[in-house]
């Protein structure tokens, strides 16, 4: 299962400050952190700043890769930021992300397609976020047909089904799970990811809504996450809803955390 580490986006405040600063040190420490953790992927976001985003992003993947032996997660809409990022990864990356806009998949489709990359699909196209699974579903499926005809591979493509807050819409929640549901039945070899902090937008105590919600995703079959892996209460939540998912072979995942002290109850 993909665990995308979260903590290296400029959108935080002391993130932010460091990357102004070149604190290579304090990014190092959030990247190690992060790894040691149980994170799969370090995503490195620099967005916030759109002059100096594409140096700002090599700056990052030079950095974090001076201190984990991890892949990234490049998160850019910036063609041009994630053309100079990409070229400088180490290991095959997680590129977030692509959608099914005809203008964003001609600048980023050509760049995740030359790398051999891995990308995270939106399951949303020109006429929006759709309402209704069968939107989503069908937005998956065009890009899906468009990202295989250039050769990517089935395995290679992780869809977001695009989470909501419940706090404005109550039904999209299970909407999200249901097409998490539908994708992995239909496009078994692809994986699936969310971010999952939406759903608990303008909610009190967001931690236990997020936390109850990741374990309704992995019963769902969701392959990968974007989140802080250095909440141990979050991790013991996901490795737990693994074991009990049958994604966690004999438990052992599981049981090692709880040997190593990592399990919260």
């Amino acid at each position: 299962m993909l665990i995308v580490g979260e903590r290296l986006n400029t959108s935080r405040k002391r993130i932010r400050r460091a990357v102004a600063e070149r604190d290579e040190a304090f990014v190092r420490k959030e990247a190690s952190k992060q790894a040691a953790a149980g994170a799969t992927h370090i995503d490195v976001n620099a967005g916030t700043s759109v002059q100096e985003e594409a140096d700002d992003l090599k700056w990052l993947v030079e950095t974090v890769q001076s201190e984990v032996d991890l892949p990234l997660c490049i998160d850019t809409a910036s063609g041009a930021a994630l053309k100079g990022a990409i070229a400088l990864t180490q290991k095959t990356p997680l590129v977030n992300s692509i959608t099914g806009e005809v203008e964003r998949k001609a600048e980023i489709l050509p760049i995740v397609v030359e790398a051999g990359a891995d990308v995270v699909a939106l399951t949303m196209d020109d006429s929006g976020l759709p309402e209704d699974i069968d939107g989503r579903l069908k937005a998956a499926r065009e890009l899906l047909k468009e990202l295989t005809d250039l050769g990517v591979q089935e395995s290679k493509v992780h869809f977001d089904p695009l989470i909501r807050p419940i706090s404005t819409n109550p039904e999209q929640a299970m909407l999200a799970i249901e097409t998490v549901r539908q994708l992995r039945a239909e496009f078994p070899e692809a994986g699936s990811i969310c971010g999952l902090s939406n759903v608990s937008f303008g909610l009190p105590k967001r931690h236990l809504l997020n936390r109850t919600y990741l374990a309704m995703m992995v019963a769902a079959g969701l392959r990968g996450v974007i989140m802080d892996p250095t909440e141990p209460a979050m991790m013991s939540t996901l490795l737990a809803a693994k074991a009990l998912a049958g994604e966690d072979q004999y438990s052992m995942e599981y049981i090692t955390a709880e040997r190593d002290g990592r399990l919260q109850a």
